[in-house]
């Protein structure tokens, strides 16, 4: 099911780069404007200039500023096809000790959602995707990875790659979270066989990047009317990703809490509306995340308002037959389900077209209130994180969560590998 390809990674060339943690970044839909001015000014190469340019045409600036960091000999690109081993070394709060993530960087071939090969679980947003494909077919470059889930219990691939993650990494970078990543080169004939092998009968999850993937079969369906020659190994069929296994045990998933930018009824009706379905309870907001996470084997969230903070617990589960009549069970079952379905489109009054509209999102407690103290937004709804195996199910029943739905952590930062996806060139095997 799942075809995966070596290729010949485009990166920094490390004479030129003595250190590459000043010119990685991390991934282009997380970078405000506050962090794009920050790494414009942490290095006159930073990766920011190819992924989020800040030009008129940015999209003119990227291919401009890769053309020529080429011809400087800035950046290489490796003379033999490779898998590329990753690792990503990380700290949270509440646990002292480091965690490692591995995965492996490769090139995937591209196939439609139908096809049962490769599996979302979240839907898209338009904007981005109108982005990043005016970015892809003026460069013809996958600069950024999209991060994939498979399921091997053995952890067979990373056996096979062990013996050379034991030595010296090619490529290390710290973020400015203090994730240390870690990148290896794999061009063993007979490893890059047995890892396809483990590959192939299984199907693939987007975990994370799905703007970036449907932007490549876009691309793809763009290129191929222009080159009906070109051989099912050119490398704009596929695209470049990063898989991690969901058996690893580094493999993290963290919340993502949900603004109300602005009520369309007044709050205390809205509450009242609420009420009707969930038990609400007053709580501090000191204690108001340690009381949804006590609760995380209930459909349990955080409500706060400058005024005031509750927990909601839902009442009876069995509302969601009522509200998502034709949806399969594993997706009624989500608490993000609920909250979307449930509480901001029914309850609340706020459409599934008018979400970008009236719903932000955030990753921290503290900055959740912070922005809700100062008026930016009117509430916040805090949630507990989407479980893995929730991802997993979904996606093997076809359904899609609401955008957003889950946040694996760490992400994959850019700089460390691109992919050439140029008509033209064509991947081995």
């Amino acid at each position: 099911m799942a075809e995966i390809r070596p290729f010949r990674g485009l990166r920094y060339n490390p004479e030129k780069i003595a250190n590459l943690s000043e010119v990685i970044t991390q991934p282009y839909d997380k970078i405000t404007p506050r962090m794009q001015a920050e790494y414009y000014d942490r290095h006159p190469q930073n990766y920011v200039r190819l992924i989020f340019g800040r030009e008129e045409d940015r999209y003119q600036e990227s291919l401009d500023h890769f053309n020529r960091w080429m011809q400087e000999g800035l950046f290489l690109k490796d003379a033999e096809p490779a898998l590329y081993p990753y690792t990503q070394t990380y700290t949270i709060e509440g646990n002292p000790d480091p965690i490692t993530r591995t995965g492996f960087v490769c090139a995937i071939k591209l196939h439609p959602y139908e096809d049962k090969v490769v599996l979302p679980h979240e839907r898209t947003l338009k904007g981005p995707k109108q982005d990043r494909f005016k970015l892809f077919s003026k460069t013809h470059k996958n600069y950024e990875q999209v991060f994939m889930l498979y399921g091997d219990q053995d952890r067979r691939i990373e056996q096979l790659f062990e013996a050379a993650m034991a030595q010296k990494s090619l490529l290390e970078a710290t973020d400015e979270l203090g994730c240390i990543h870690r990148v290896w080169k794999i061009t063993d004939e007979d490893a890059i066989a047995r890892a396809r092998e483990v590959l192939a009968p299984l199907p693939v999850l987007i975990a994370d990047g799905h703007h970036r993937y449907e932007t490549a079969l876009a691309l793809r369906d763009y290129l191929r009317p222009q080159h009906p020659d070109a051989p099912d190994a050119a490398a704009f069929n596929h695209r470049m990703v990063t898989l991690v296994n969901l058996f690893d045990p580094g493999l993290l998933v963290l919340p993502t809490h949900r603004y109300v930018i602005k009520l369309k009824q007044d709050f205390e009706r809205a509450k009242a509306e609420i009420e009707r379905y969930f038990d609400i309870t007053p709580v501090v907001k000191e204690e108001l995340a340690a009381r949804l996470k006590q609760n995380a084997d209930r459909h349990a969230f955080g409500l706060y308002r400058k005024d005031g903070s509750w927990l909601l617990l839902l009442k009876d589960e069995k509302v969601m037959d009522q509200v998502m009549p034709t949806d399969p069970h594993q997706i009624k079952a989500l608490d993000v389900s609920v909250l979307h379905n449930l509480v901001i489109e029914k309850l609340l009054g706020i459409s599934k077209e008018e979400i970008e509209s009236y719903i932000a999102y955030e990753r921290y407690v503290d900055k959740a209130y912070e922005n809700v103290d100062s008026g930016k937004f009117e509430i916040v709804f805090l949630m507990n994180p989407t479980k893995v195996k929730q991802v997993e199910a979904v996606s093997a029943a076809g359904a899609r969560m609401p955008q957003k739905s889950t946040d694996f952590y760490p992400k994959l930062v850019s700089g460390l590998v691109a992919f050439d996806v140029s008509p033209g060139e064509v991947l081995p095997w």
